[in-house]
């Protein structure tokens, strides 16, 4: 019985000094006031969409009174919701420092293709739109010709995402060109031809053909000697030569 009421004393005394903590905490949070904005972009190294001026910018707009108040003065949630509203934003995080520094750390969306189509536009590897910035232009897949959204997402952003995600396609392949027919033709970034994948129709199959020829036949033949390669038929390679 004794035991039980020191195990029920001892419980009682923690909650009481967590209780008295959290207190001496919320008080020292309270008479805390922000006077910087630090700005943290995750991934800047590998895009410049979104700067740090940019940001401070959103946050002086919605609470142009923030120096110098409390952090209790700046909703963060309502502040990162109009962040996020940036197209180019993925996701932010909004929180504050027992320093009193407002830190706001944004991660940017990935452009992995730049569709050639109207004024231009980017599409994520979400499959999400995203506007050409003035600022910095991602060196990414460029796409051309007859392309629309339903094309994009029946089939073309299917390829796209195939070509992305492989290092070594990633590396070879600049540009895809659409025909009104809804054929694709490729771009290579090492030598003058183009390649003729056809309808998208077994294109992985296609690209196994293709990389038997860039590894193996054109390691003996050189990669200027043909202006066209053609995938299209169902077991075989046709290569034009150059005239």
């Amino acid at each position: 019985m004794l035991r039980k009421i020191t195990v029920i004393l001892i419980w009682i005394s923690l909650l009481g000094y967590l209780l008295v903590s959290f207190s001496f905490v919320n008080e020292k949070k309270d008479a805390i006031v922000l006077h910087d904005i630090k700005v943290k972009i995750k991934d800047s190294i590998d895009s410049g969409f979104v700067s740090n001026k940019d940001v401070e910018k959103i946050v002086k707009k919605q609470y142009p009174d923030w120096e110098g108040n409390s952090v209790y003065a700046i909703n963060k949630e309502i502040l990162e919701e109009k962040i996020n509203q940036v197209p180019y934003v993925k996701k932010s995080e909004v929180y504050s420092s027992l320093t009193g520094n407002l830190v706001v750390e944004i991660h940017q969306r990935n452009p992995i293709v730049r569709v050639l189509h109207g004024r231009g536009y980017y599409i994520d590897e979400e499959g999400k739109k995203m506007p050409l910035s003035r600022k910095f232009t991602s060196r990414v897949l460029v796409v051309s010709g007859a392309v629309n959204e339903q094309l994009i997402k029946e089939e073309l952003f299917d390829l796209v995402k195939f070509i992305t995600n492989d290092e070594f396609w990633r590396s070879q392949i600049t540009q895809i060109y659409v025909t009104s027919g809804k054929e694709y033709i490729l771009v290579p970034r090492v030598g003058a031809h183009k390649i003729e994948l056809g309808r998208i129709d077994n294109y992985q199959k296609k690209f196994k053909k293709l990389y038997a020829l860039y590894t193996d036949g054109f390691t003996k033949t050189g990669w200027n000697k043909y202006k066209r390669i053609n995938l299209k038929y169902e077991n075989q390679v046709v290569c034009t030569k150059k005239n």
